[in-house]
C-alpha cells in the first residue's frame, strides 16, 4: 500500500512541474517595439508643449525631425519575439519524467524494499569490516537484556548492557543502565565515572549536574583522575567560567604523563577557552599540591574478575569467554586498521591500532603501526617516544635502524637529550655503522643516566670498553 502512495505522490509532482512546461508561451514584445512607443509618446509630448507654447515652431520641428529619425531607425526591428524553441520544452518534460523512472528502476533493481525497518544495531550488522565484532555484541546484548529481565537486581548485567549499549551508540539505554548499576552498587566511585560520561553523551557534550555529581564522587576518592577532572573544567567553561576551566586544564595537563592519551584534548580545550579568555599561558604555574593525574580508577569490577586492557570501544567484549574476546578484539582492531588505510592520516587511530597491537602480542604490527603515526607526526615527543618503545621491544640487535626510525630517534634525541630509549638504539646503530666514536658519545650520555650497581649499567660499561678497544 506504501508504494502505492509513493506513486501517486511522485505522478503528483512530476504533474506539477510538466504543465507549466506543456502551456503555450505567450508572444513577448521585443525591445524595438517598446523604443517605438517611447517615441511616439515623445512626439504627443512635441505637440503638446507646442500647443501650451512652451516651445516655439522651430524648435518643434526640429524635436519632431529628430524623434522621426529615430523611429525611422526601430521600422525595420520586428515588433514580437519569436517564442521559445518546442525542442527545449521536449528535453524539459523528457527529463521529468524520465529521472523518476529511472531512479525507481534502480532503487527496485539494487534496493531492497521489502526489507522491514531495523534498528541501527541491526543495521550494523550488514557492515562487513565489523559483522562478526557487531553480531557477538548483539547476542550479548540480548542476553543481558534478558538476565535484567529475569532478574533487576543483577549488577554484572547492567554493567554489560551499560557498556554494550554505549557500544551502539544507545546513549539514553547506557544512561539508564549506569544509572541501575550504580543504585545496586551502592554509588562506588568505579561505576561514577562511566555514569557522568554517560550522563554527558546523553546530553549532548552538555555536563548536567548529575554529570558533575557522578564526577565529584570520583575526585573525592581520587582527587587526581584526569577523567573527573577534565569534565569539571569543562562544566566551568560551559558556565562561561573560562578562567577557572582553564586553570583546571593546565593543572591537568601540568600532572600528566608525558604519553598520556588524554592530553591532545585537554590541550585543545584548554587553548580554545584561554583564547577566548584572553588568558596567556606561558604565565601560569602548577597549582600547589597539583595531584598526579593517573587513571587508577578503571572498569567496574564485577563477579570478582580482573579485566585487561582492550582498545578504545571494546569494553563490551569483556565479559565474552576468553577466546572469543581475544577473537572479537583482533576482528576490531583488523577492521580499525582496514579504515585507517582509507584515511592515513588519523594519527590517533593509528596509536590506538599500535596500543592494541601490543596489548594482542603482535609487536611486529604494533611497530608499523608506531612507524604510521611518526610519519604523521614526527615532531611529537610522545608518538617519538612510543615509537623507540616499539623498536626496543623489537629491533634485531644485529641489524641496522631503517632510515625511518633512525631519524625518528636522532629528532627524539634532539628535543628530549636524556631520552635513554634513542641514546641506546642511536647508539647501537652507530656501533654497527663502524662509527665506534659517534657510538660511544651516545652511550656515555646514557651512562650518566644508569644507576649504579645495575645490570644495565655494567652491560653498557662493557660495550664502551669494547668500542674503545677497537680504536
Amino acid at each position: 500500500m506504501i508504494f502505492v502512495a509513493l506513486a501517486l505522490l511522485t505522478a503528483a509532482t512530476i504533474a506539477v512541474l510538466v504543465y507549466p512546461l506543456l502551456r503555450r508561451p505567450r508572444a513577448e514584445q521585443t525591445r524595438a517595439a517598446y523604443d517605438m512607443e517611447v517615441h511616439r509618446d515623445q512626439l504627443a509630448e512635441v505637440e503638446r508643449d507646442l500647443a501650451r507654447g512652451t516651445i516655439g515652431a522651430e524648435e518643434a520641428r526640429a524635436a519632431r525631425a529628430e524623434i522621426g529619425r529615430r523611429m525611422l531607425a526601430l521600422a525595420g526591428e520586428p515588433a514580437v519575439a519569436a517564442p521559445p524553441s518546442g525542442n527545449f520544452r521536449i528535453v524539459a518534460v523528457a527529463l521529468a519524467i524520465a529521472l523518476p523512472a529511472v531512479a525507481g528502476a534502480l532503487y527496485l533493481g539494487r534496493g531492497a524494499p521489502g526489507v522491514p525497518g531495523t534498528t541501527l544495531a541491526e543495521r550494523r550488522l550488514a557492515e562487513p569490516q565489523e559483522a562478526a565484532q557487531d553480531r557477538q555484541l548483539v547476542e550479548f546484548m540480548r542476553a543481558m537484556q534478558t538476565r535484567v529481565e529475569r532478574n533487576p537486581d543483577d549488577l554484572e548485567a547492567w554493567v554489560r548492557l551499560a557498556q554494550a549499549s554505549a557500544a551502539f551508540n544507545l546513549t539514553q539505554e547506557a544512561l539508564a543502565a549506569w544509572r541501575r548499576a550504580d543504585a545496586l552498587a551502592g554509588a562506588p566511585p568505579e561505576i561514577a565515572g562511566p555514569l557522568g560520561e554517560a550522563a554527558v553523551i546523553a546530553a549532548n557534550g552538555q555536563v548536567t549536574p548529575e554529570a558533575e555529581r557522578a564526577f565529584a564522587r570520583v575526585s573525592a576518592a581520587d582527587p587526581g583522575d584526569p577523567r573527573a577532572r577534565f569534565y569539571r573544567g569543562l562544566a566551568q567553561a560551559q558556565a562561561g567560567e573560562r578562567e577557572a576551566a582553564v586553570r583546571i586544564w593546565f593543572d591537568l595537563v601540568a600532572a600528566s604523563p608525558p604519553d598520556a592519551p588524554w592530553l591532545a584534548t585537554v590541550r585543545e580545550a584548554m587553548a580554545n577557552a584561554a583564547r577566548e579568555a584572553r588568558i596567556d599561558l606561558a604565565r601560569l604555574v602548577p597549582s600547589p599540591g597539583n595531584p598526579p593525574a593517573v587513571a587508577r580508577i578503571g572498569p567496574p569490577q564485577v563477579a570478582g574478575t580482573a579485566q585487561p586492557a582492550v582498545p578504545p570501544g571494546g569494553e563490551a567484549l569483556m565479559a565474552l569467554p576468553e577466546g572469543e574476546r581475544q577473537q572479537a578484539i583482533r576482528t576490531m582492531v583488523e577492521g580499525l586498521s582496514a579504515r585507517l588505510e582509507a584515511q592515513p592520516d588519523d594519527l590517533e587511530g593509528w596509536l590506538r591500532v599500535a596500543r592494541a597491537w601490543q596489548v594482542l602480542g603482535e609487536p611486529e604490527k604494533a611497530l608499523a603501526a608506531h612507524a604510521r603515526a611518526t610519519a604523521i607526526a614526527p615532531d611529537r615527543d610522545d608518538v617519538l617516544d612510543g615509537f623507540g618503545d616499539a623498536l626496543m621491544a623489537m629491533h634485531d640487535q644485529d641489524t641496522r635502524l631503517p632510515e625511518a626510525a633512525r631519524g625518528a630517534m636522532r629528532t627524539l634525541v634532539e628535543r628530549v637529550p636524556d631520552h635513554a630509549i634513542g641514546l641506546w638504539l642511536l647508539g647501537q646503530d652507530e656501533a654497527l655503522a663502524g662509527n665506534n666514536l659517534a657510538a660511544s658519545a651516545l652511550w656515555q650520555r646514557l651512562l650518566a643516566l644508569l644507576p649504579d650497581g645495575t645490570d644495565a649499567r655494567a652491560e653498557l660499561v662493557q660495550r664502551i670498553d669494547k668500542l674503545k678497544s677497537a680504536n
